[in-house]
């Protein structure tokens, strides 16, 4: 049987550890020690801003960040804390938040200009590509994710679960291929 359940990695890494779920696709969880994790692919964060926002004509600098609001999708997700943590690693503490529960309700919300999403590029492809929305590198420093596929260490997998981290590891090279 196959039930697909929607999380944020703490909640799926949680489900997983109780036995609940047998694999969790995520970003790498911080506590390891329990997981077996399997690299997917990396990715890297930017800014997602309308192409009339000022930061579209004029890179922004990291202290520039303070001062605007930003589109999330969920404050409770691991994705969230790396965000805050990174900026306040740079001195700079982010203020105003609008919490949507999704990523597709946050790339719309940057492309009216209501506020700025920091998402993966291929998270916004068609978007970019569209020129809805543009996308700009972090200032200072590079936001890097690991995505992973887990599952509980010292058990054993069955060959769907063998085959689906199989596919997972496909996937994970044609996003790298398609970002090159």
């Amino acid at each position: 049987e196959i039930k697909v359940v929607t999380g944020e990695t703490p909640d799926t890494i949680e489900k997983l550890i109780k036995n609940q779920i047998d694999i969790s696709v995520s970003l790498r969880p911080p506590e390891t020690a329990k997981l077996s994790c399997h690299a997917i692919f990396d990715d890297e964060l930017e800014f997602l801003v309308s192409p009339l926002h000022p930061w579209a004509q004029k890179a922004p600098k990291i202290k520039d960040a303070a001062n605007e609001t930003f589109i999330v999708a969920s404050r409770n997700s691991l994705n969230f804390a790396l965000v805050q943590d990174f900026f306040m690693k740079q001195g700079v503490r982010l203020n105003s938040f609008i919490e949507l529960g999704s990523s597709e309700a946050t790339k719309e919300l940057a492309k009216l200009g209501i506020g700025i999403a920091i998402a993966a590029r291929w998270i916004a492809r068609a978007e970019i590509e569209a020129g809805q929305l543009v996308a700009l590198p972090l200032p200072k420093a590079k936001l890097k994710r690991r995505w992973v596929v887990s599952t509980l260490k010292d058990r054993p997998l069955n060959l769907p679960e063998r085959t689906f981290i199989g596919l997972c590891e496909e996937v994970g090279r044609r996003m790298i291929d398609v970002r090159k």
